[in-house]
């Protein structure tokens, strides 16, 4: 689990310090916190969430964020569950466009419910790339966003079915007041 830690933060940290510079001006609110709402895809299951990011450090090439998420159990009637997020991220703008790349990993937790899974808290991590997309950076900043990753969690059902584990897929809508 060290390893795994070390290997996290070292992948986040090394594009960090790497691209740190003080390149945006003091008018761009797109390093300030900013709350989002997504739709998800997580191997095959969909869901809905919100999110709030920390304001961005480290000359505006990292941030913490925070996400709670609502998923839909496909194969079991939609049957609703629940995960939480916690995890840091490391992104820049791209020079030419308000575009910013980021990648992103950190902790999963699950709470399923007892219908199709016997465990009431499942624990695992996830990490993924993202794009996000600036409608403007200027007052009431805000943008469109989609991320591709994964889950890895040992999650299964009763009949022994993993779930969540494995690709997934988010697109929504931030904004940085």
């Amino acid at each position: 689990m060290k390893g795994i830690l070390s290997f996290i933060m070292l992948s986040l940290l090394v594009p960090v310090f790497s691209f740190a510079n003080p390149e945006r001006n003091g008018e761009n609110r797109s390093a300030r916190a900013s709350f989002g709402f997504s739709l998800q895809d997580w191997n095959q299951d969909f869901g809905m969430g919100i999110s709030i990011t920390s304001p961005w450090f480290l000359y505006q090439k990292a941030s913490i964020k925070l996400s709670g998420n609502v998923l839909f159990k496909e194969d079991n009637q939609w049957e609703p569950y629940y995960a939480v997020r916690l995890g840091c991220i490391g992104g820049s703008f791209m020079e030419s466009a308000d575009i910013r790349l980021y990648g992103e990993g950190g902790f999963l937790f699950l709470f399923p419910t007892q219908t199709f899974d016997s465990s009431s808290f499942r624990f695992g991590g996830y990490g993924h790339f993202g794009f996000e997309f600036f409608l403007s950076t200027k007052k009431w900043a805000s943008s469109y966003f989609i991320e591709l990753g994964s889950n890895g969690i040992n999650a299964t059902t009763n009949t022994g079915n993993s779930y969540v584990n494995g690709f997934a897929a988010a697109c929504g809508f931030r904004i940085y007041p």
